[in-house]
């Protein structure tokens, strides 16, 4: 499971803890769909999903 969170940062483009226990996430937008079930059980049921960023940047060559 911990293979999975790690991989799930990966996904998250942007993250803010806001007040009342909210936490917003953007996704890039091609996250899979199992990223974002995985980000509402380790941030709980307070996680608001912002419209998705770009695609993932790629990795420097």
């Amino acid at each position: 499971m911990e293979n999975k969170q790690q991989e799930l940062e990966r996904w998250i483009a942007s993250k803010v803890r806001g007040d009342l226990g909210y936490t917003y996430i953007r996704l890039y937008a091609d996250a899979p769909t199992w990223a974002r079930d995985l980000a509402v059980n380790r941030y709980g049921k307070g996680t608001v999903f912002l419209p998705p960023e770009q695609t993932r940047p790629q990795a420097a060559a």
